[in-house]
């Protein structure tokens, strides 16, 4: 086309008409944003997991604040920069879809100039001021929104990787998929957890990378800062936006106008109020399972986030009140400083079994101790037969809450003594701290094995509801060991705590049934 070149005009009822420009002027020169079009839009970096639908609906509900469910917006930026720059004869990456190497100006005011009338035609519609995009994986787009839109904002987004990976399996019980994780769990199939430990180290980082590059653009935000004080959450965010504080903004967010369609997160449709209920459900997690180097980089990153670490305690030790340890404060040589948990309290004395004595032990845990003490009471010597060499060894069986913080329930059996001993606070055997085997008042356990489970799984198993091998598969339980007695003991082990609780097991059934018929024809 030659001559004249057309340029959008902003007309008095608010819509644009295109009008005639001198020839050779380019799109950028000429482009207006449409009607209600900002300059420097949001954008929030996040991952799959990690509460941003409820963040988009904190930034939504601000009357100048137009944030949309999941657009991809990014990445169609980046679609479209490779289109261009092919078209304007860049030379492109080596590696197809990667975002070219060089993207020529007038690629980004093309792009520019799309997503301008897009999101101008959107905030018009809204009758807001400021477009905000939440799409998980932006992070990695963050130097071409910057340079499409010099003067963007970042919001970068965290969780604490365990609760991610929870919040993960929760969402895909039946396989990982979605949510970016597809590419984890196609690297290690058979091991869920692992994929996504991976999966949030590498975003994680990612952000990291991109709030370190921009910092004079970027505002952190986590998940559980969010859930404890949504108002101040919200007020200092709304500060680095430049835009005025809305008192009541965890009423606000939920109200009807925010939009159904399109991605988020499925549970946000049936919540009516911001809470912290979600935190710590990763407590549960096998860290285990995690490989050593991957766990390591995770660690790394949560002591630069400020959230405990993912330890040989996890899962084990008393349940935290909080993840976060001392967020922002530096020591004087500018390394972080990380709250330590606290020591456990010392063990209580042995209650023989049977004897009748008060068990001092958490109410929600009082049917595991009881019924130690009963099976202790009935033990005969076919016991120790049966289960030797074992029989006359020391463990530790653990309740951990079933949701939210406080200490476990611990009881340490001494099946030589015949004694069940109430223990206060974190475990210290196995799967506890450096003092390998300790049982809290300085003895060391002489089988050096311990069993952990939720409250809910003991009762479960307990009241027949549940099997233990499955409950053990599903890693509802953990055995942890001091040395390497290998498969063989581990499961004597198990299978003669079965016995101790009264849980049947095929063995056991045979063995009755004879006994049964014995007594039948004696008769």
């Amino acid at each position: 086309m030659t001559g004249k070149v057309e340029e959008p005009v902003t007309k008095d009822n608010g819509t644009a008409e295109l009008t005639q420009a001198p020839a050779g002027a380019s799109a950028f020169e000429l482009t207006q944003a449409p009607a209600g079009a900002s300059a420097d839009p949001v954008f929030v970096l996040c991952a799959g997991r990690s509460g941003s639908t409820l963040l988009r609906f904190v930034l939504d509900a601000h009357p100048d604040l137009a944030c949309p469910p999941e657009t991809n917006v990014p990445a169609l930026c980046g679609q479209l920069a490779t289109v261009w720059s092919l078209i304007e004869g860049a030379p492109l990456s080596a590696n197809r879809g990667d975002e070219p190497p060089e993207i020529p100006d007038a690629a980004i005011a093309g792009v520019r100039e799309t997503m301008d009338r897009m999101t101008g035609s959107y905030l018009a519609r809204r009758g807001k001021k400021r477009y905000c995009d939440k799409s998980l994986g932006t992070a990695r787009f963050a130097y071409l929104m910057q340079r499409i839109w010099p003067q963007t904002r970042f919001i970068c987004l965290f969780r604490h990787p365990m609760d991610v990976i929870a919040s993960g399996m929760e969402a895909c019980p039946w396989g990982l998929t979605g949510y970016g994780f597809d590419p984890y769990i196609a690297e290690t199939p058979g091991n869920a957890v692992f994929a996504l430990a991976r999966f949030w180290a590498d975003n994680a980082a990612t952000i990291l990378a991109a709030e370190e590059q921009y910092a004079g653009r970027c505002h952190r935000v986590r998940y559980e800062d969010v859930v404890a004080d949504p108002q101040v959450v919200a007020d200092e965010l709304f500060e680095f936006l430049g835009v005025p504080k809305v008192p009541g903004i965890a009423e606000a967010c939920f109200a009807a106008e925010r939009e159904r369609f399109g991605p988020a997160d499925y549970k946000i449709w049936h919540t009516s109020r911001i809470t912290g209920d979600s935190v710590g459900r990763g407590w549960t997690i096998p860290a285990g399972l995690i490989g050593p180097q991957v766990r390591v980089a995770i660690n790394e990153l949560c002591a630069r986030l400020g959230y405990v670490p993912v330890d040989d305690d996890w899962g084990a030790a008393d349940r935290p009140a909080d993840l976060r340890v001392c967020a922002g404060t530096t020591s004087g040589d500018g390394a972080q400083e990380v709250a330590e948990r606290p020591p456990a309290p010392a063990g209580a004395a042995p209650v023989p079994a049977g004897s009748g004595a008060a068990v001092p032990e958490p109410g929600f845990a009082a049917l595991v101790g009881a019924r130690l003490a009963e099976g202790l009471a009935r033990l005969t010597e076919r016991f120790g037969r049966q289960w030797e060499p074992f029989a006359t060894e020391s463990f530790e069986v653990v309740a951990t809450p079933s949701a939210g913080p406080g200490p476990n329930a611990r009881w340490r059996v001494d099946l030589a003594a015949r004694t069940v001993t109430v223990l206060n606070g974190s475990l210290a055997g196995p799967a506890g701290d450096a003092d390998q085997g300790s049982d809290g008042d300085g003895e060391h356990s002489e089988g050096g094995w311990d069993i952990i489970g939720s409250a809910d799984t003991w009762e479960q198993l307990i009241g027949g509801r549940v099997n233990m091998s499955v409950a053990l598969r599903r890693h509802q339980l953990r055995y942890c060991e001091d040395g390497e007695d290998g498969p063989v003991a581990a499961d004597t082990r198990i299978a003669m705590l079965a016995d101790l609780l009264g849980l049947t097991s095929w063995g056991q059934a045979r063995q009755k049934a004879r006994q049964l018929a014995r007594a039948e024809a004696g008769t």
